[in-house]
């Protein structure tokens, strides 16, 4: 695998990813990131796009992940469904400015309030219907473009579990559109989080084939009422890594594991712990 990163210390604006950046980025061994870039993506120029991919270069590092912009690929209204497609369209052709491996994106939500807020109607037959429409549409841009797309997939989302994911993916059927596997989105409940190995054994074992990148995350419950179940450092939870580092290996050498969802400053332990389980495993990062 490759190791990279996705979060705050990755800046959002194009003009702020300067040298130094790249540099500090690369003191932690990272090769890749993850970038939320900000702007309309039918209108970002190229030759920004550029600039950014060659200070990146010139450290080691590549865009491992460029996100879509989280369409709305699963509304029930067509013409806002179609203008999501159009988006992630101009988005696919942003990731191939970038030189990115894939692009990122999820499947949006029902609700009005926002593209990871949970709704029933996200895991009714419509919206995954929608949503396979959508990537059969959105597939065209990837292979005008030559990057792919990789799910974020949720438990609040259309893609709420391991069977659906599967059975969308092949219902799809295409080889530009796979996942970007975050193990920790698929816990909805104590059950699953105590027994995490499961669950990885599950997601490989029905989506091998289609994962192109990973996130690297841990999980614990709080000790407060009623159930909260949240997302913590590498290290700091209950999460089985080392499982999920064997198989993500032995699934997908090449493939980007980036550490995400952490502020700043709790990088540099995150980074230590991945490399130190890494070590313990015989796992070698790949540069």
């Amino acid at each position: 695998m490759r190791l990279g990163v996705a979060g705050e210390i990755v800046p959002r604006n194009l003009a702020d990813v300067t040298a130094a950046v790249a540099k500090r980025l690369a003191s932690f061994g990272f090769t890749g990131v993850g970038t939320h870039f900000l702007g309309d993506p039918e209108t970002i120029a190229a030759a920004d796009l550029h600039r950014v991919r060659d200070v990146l270069t010139a450290h080691g590092i590549r865009v491992a992940q460029s996100w879509g912009w989280h369409q709305p690929l699963v509304h029930p209204d067509e013409s806002v469904r179609r203008a999501g497609v159009r988006r992630l369209q101009h988005a696919v052709r942003v990731a191939a400015d970038l030189g990115a491996a894939t692009v990122m994106t999820g499947p949006g939500s029902r609700s009005p309030t926002g593209s990871w807020s949970p709704h029933p109607d996200n895991h009714s037959p419509e919206a995954e219907d929608a949503l396979v429409a959508s990537l059969r549409e959105a597939a065209s841009a990837c292979e005008t473009y030559g990057v792919p797309i990789a799910l974020e997939c949720h438990v609040v989302s259309t893609l709420d579990s391991p069977a659906r994911v599967q059975r969308v993916l092949a219902r799809v059927d295409s080889e530009w559109i796979g996942v970007s596997l975050d193990p920790v989105n698929f816990i909805a409940d104590l059950p699953t989080l105590y027994n995490t190995t499961a669950l990885l054994d599950d997601l490989f074992d029905r989506l091998s084939p289609k994962i192109f990148a990973a996130h690297v995350k841990d999980a614990l419950v709080e000790d407060r009422l009623v159930v909260h179940i949240s997302e913590t450092v590498p290290g700091r939870g209950i999460f089985d890594l080392d499982t999920f580092f064997r198989r993500f290996e032995a699934t997908c050498p090449d493939g980007y594991a980036l550490i995400e969802h952490l502020p700043d400053d709790l990088v540099p332990e995150a980074t230590h712990y991945v490399r130190g389980r890494l070590d313990q495993l015989g796992i070698m990062p790949r540069v």
